[in-house]
């Protein structure tokens, strides 16, 4: 029974980290455009099929390796390009409902594009690692899956970096604090915009070949982490990133306990239950809402 337990922990740690990866890109954009993004989740789809065509013509580990980066390269693009032209000229509508229904609407889109170009059959991202295992303790898990869990921490761990040590990433957390503040104090506010949209997509394209590999790639995969991700922000804090990573680990332990010790079949809901929880008991997150969201 303990070596299950942590069997399942191990397994919901993993899958946590992919959503965390997208949640942060999701938070970032929120927190500092104030923009709620019901695409992002299919940024991740675009994410996952640029890795299955790049891994066509390079296989193996190199080919998954640099469908990472080709991924965060096509997806950040494209973050920047619907930034520019769609999310752009909304901001300083009186209302967000404006916002909400081209995200929803970009979201349809991109779908449907996807279904026409790649069809509707899903794909699998080919394991460079020949579905080796590894043990460690009691559990054991495949060397494919530490190689995902390890991208995630990376990628969060550089994000922390560049949004700590580095003059860019400073003055997007001004401007997630206080707009008009880090304007009077020189910050390009439209710089910023264009920056952490395209550092926010780029994140979700990396999550894509994870969550692809994880699973399935399919032109309809992007609705499921967006709802995801969505549950993750509001359990960590809007706009809190550290909300953001902590709440993706939360969830994803949570589903696949719930899962195994449930049902599978009550796995989606147990994200969506502890949000309700958690709003009732704590209105803010786990972790506070940035000021201002």
């Amino acid at each position: 029974m303990e070596s299950l337990f942590l069997q399942q922990t191990l397994n919901g740690l993993i899958i946590g980290s992919i959503y965390s990866l997208i949640a942060i890109g999701l938070t970032m954009i929120f927190g500092v455009m104030k923009i709620s993004n019901f695409a992002h989740g299919d940024y991740s789809m675009v994410g996952a099929y640029t890795a299955v065509f790049l891994m066509a013509w390079v296989p193996g580990w190199m080919g998954w390796v640099g469908s990472i980066i080709a991924a965060a390269a096509v997806v950040g693009i494209l973050g920047i390009v619907t930034e520019r032209l769609i999310f752009r000229p909304l901001i300083g509508r009186w209302t967000d409902i404006d916002i909400i229904m081209v995200s929803i609407g970009l979201f349809i889109l991109l779908e449907n594009l996807a279904q026409l170009f790649f069809g509707a059959t899903p794909q699998m991202i080919s394991d460079p690692f020949k579905g080796a295992t590894v043990h460690i303790g009691g559990v054991s898990t495949s060397v494919l899956r530490v190689f995902c869990f390890g991208f995630s921490c990376i990628a969060i761990g550089a994000l922390q970096i560049f949004l700590n040590r580095s003059k860019l990433g400073v003055a997007i957390r001004a401007t997630s604090q206080n707009r008009f503040a880090a304007q009077l104090m020189g910050v390009d506010i439209n710089l910023i915009y264009t920056l952490t949209f395209w550092v926010g997509a780029a994140l979700a394209g990396v999550a894509g070949v994870l969550y692809g590999t994880t699973f399935a790639v399919h032109p309809l995969m992007g609705a499921m982490p967006t709802l995801k991700a969505f549950v993750v922000t509001i359990l960590g804090g809007m706009g809190n990133i550290r909300g953001a990573i902590f709440g993706g680990f939360i969830l994803g332990i949570a589903e696949s306990l719930g899962g195994n010790y449930l049902a599978m079949e009550y796995q989606h809901a147990i994200g969506f239950f502890i949000i309700i929880l958690v709003l009732l008991l704590r209105p803010r997150g786990l972790f506070g809402a940035k000021e201002g969201t």
